[in-house]
């Protein structure tokens, strides 16, 4: 390496020394409280005797009681062509959600509240309709295959 080259990496090395220096010197005065004593860690030691000072309540507070929800809970079902999310309220049904299983598309969908629901799942020519109904106050789902492409083909 000639004498240009050796001046040039040398160069390089104190400048990446200098960066490293400054660097660590920045993280020693931010660690040393520049910002406050609040933002230091506390020992273990530290924590004990901050517990000790806080004093003790005599009262006694009960628990937080949790009342039955009044909402109706969701329901997943899993049907041929994808899944839904699913409630039922009221007798009436809602689709929340609904997802196409791998290499099917959503391809129309009535999300109620209603007294049936539906959405339909396709596959290239195969079509899935998914008729969703309220039944002892549950989601329940019926799928039926719709081969035609979705077309009246002729019929009126």
């Amino acid at each position: 390496m000639n004498r240009r080259g050796v001046l040039m990496a040398a160069g390089w090395l104190l400048a990446a020394a200098v960066t490293a220096g400054a660097g660590t010197v920045a993280l020693d005065v931010v660690g040393a409280g520049i910002l406050g004593p609040q933002n230091q860690p506390l020992s273990a030691d530290d924590v004990a005797r901050a517990l000790e000072t806080v004093p003790s309540s005599t009262a006694s507070t009960p628990p937080p009681t949790t009342s039955p929800s009044s909402a109706p809970a969701p329901r997943g079902l899993t049907v041929p062509g994808g899944s839904i999310v699913a409630t039922c309220a009221g007798g009436q049904v809602t689709l929340n959600s609904w997802s196409p299983a791998p290499g099917y598309r959503v391809d129309g969908y009535s999300r109620g509240p209603a007294d049936t629901a539906s959405v339909k799942f396709k596959n290239g020519g195969t079509e899935n309709v998914v008729v969703v109904t309220c039944r002892d106050g549950e989601p329940h789902a019926e799928t039926v295959a719709d081969d035609s492409g979705g077309g009246h083909r002729g019929r009126g």
